[in-house]
């Protein structure tokens, strides 16, 4: 398959450079980025590669609306000057409009809300990524307050160091989103949704409804236990083979705490799962009660790929960092146990 070509056409040197370069390092997506600055070569370019979506410059594209329209599947302009109305299509010569000088992080936006509108000039967009194993990481225990999310976290974002991560939670009313810079707009329902009905355009919604934090992507969960009940193993499998093979994730971290139907089957999918327990009677009698469910449903293949730890007193600084590593060196033994 040919690579989709995003093309930017502005007469600054500077002005293209640093889009281009911001594009290059945030526009996850698998397009082909070529920068113009000349009239002629923009032009001889055309001539033998169709571009799937151009960003010009209002100076620089003057002129050239039908060739533009011809040779170009979606076009945004950026318009300079005074340019103050609202960005959007114009029906007048069918280009999206927008300031040129919006922060870069806007014009991303713009470019994804394009291609999400554009009814197949950008089906089966992937991200960019290399082939990989997608490894998933499941953290689950039967005790409340047992500082799972907290370690879920903090495992995530070391194993982002390295690796490309995304954290998924299957809790109900959580906290997890206070820790965002904005409130998300849409979240794991949504994504769910996109994975059964717009999968042709996969990537697009996730780079739109994504949000990163410390190298770690994370897509906002749903609101209500209910919500998580009825999105199912299958469609929970579905989306995390669409992670790994269409948006190239090495590391698919679950934190489980609310149970989506074939919740053991969700647990038997895991890599590897971290228990949490705890030293005293009553946690060890329901851990046991958990174990013994396990086993009598035949899932004893879970037990053999948990790692078993004890949240430490000290859930901040060096010491609990040294800690989570080390929890994940031994989750990588079990890796190589199951190859």
């Amino acid at each position: 398959m040919m690579e989709s070509i995003l093309a930017i056409f502005d007469k600054s040197t500077l002005y293209s450079m640093r889009l281009s370069e911001y594009l290059r390092e945030h526009l996850k997506l698998s397009f082909s980025i070529q920068t113009f600055t000349e009239k002629e070569e923009f032009m001889a370019f055309l001539e033998s590669e169709e571009v799937s979506l151009l960003v010009a410059s209002s100076s620089a594209s003057l002129g050239l609306e039908e060739t533009l329209r011809d040779r170009c599947g979606s076009v945004m302009i950026l318009e300079e000057e005074d340019f103050k109305g609202p960005s959007g299509w114009d029906d007048n010569d069918g280009f999206f409009h927008m300031s040129k000088y919006l922060p870069a992080g806007k014009i991303l936006e713009k470019i994804l809300t394009v291609c999400m509108e554009s009814p197949d000039g950008f089906s089966d967009l992937g991200i960019r990524h290399m082939e990989n194993d997608c490894k998933v990481i499941g953290l689950y225990t039967p005790l409340s307050g047992s500082g799972q999310t907290t370690l879920a976290v903090q495992m995530a974002e070391q194993l982002a160091r390295t690796n490309k991560t995304i954290f998924i939670s299957f809790e109900s009313f959580s906290a997890l989103t206070r820790t965002f810079d904005s409130e998300a707009k849409q979240d794991i329902i949504d994504m769910m949704y996109y994975a059964d009905c717009e999968r042709d355009k996969f990537c697009i919604y996730l780079e739109k409804i994504k949000i990163r934090k410390y190298g770690v992507d994370y897509i906002a969960p749903a609101k209500t236990a209910m919500q998580i009940k009825e999105m199912g193993y299958e469609k929970v499998r579905e989306l995390i083979a669409l992670l790994s093979r269409e948006a190239g994730y090495e590391y698919v971290i679950l934190d489980l705490k609310d149970y989506p139907e074939g919740f053991f089957d969700i647990l038997s999918m895991c890599d590897v799962l971290y228990t949490i327990g705890r030293n005293n009677s009553a946690d060890q009698y329901r851990m046991g009660k958990y174990n013994k469910v396990l086993c009598e449903n035949g899932y004893e293949e879970v037990l053999s790929k948990t790692v078993r730890c004890f949240f430490p007193d000290d859930c901040g600084g060096a010491s609990y960092k040294k800690h989570v590593g080390e929890l994940i060196k031994k989750g990588q033994e079990v890796l190589l146990l199951g190859a």
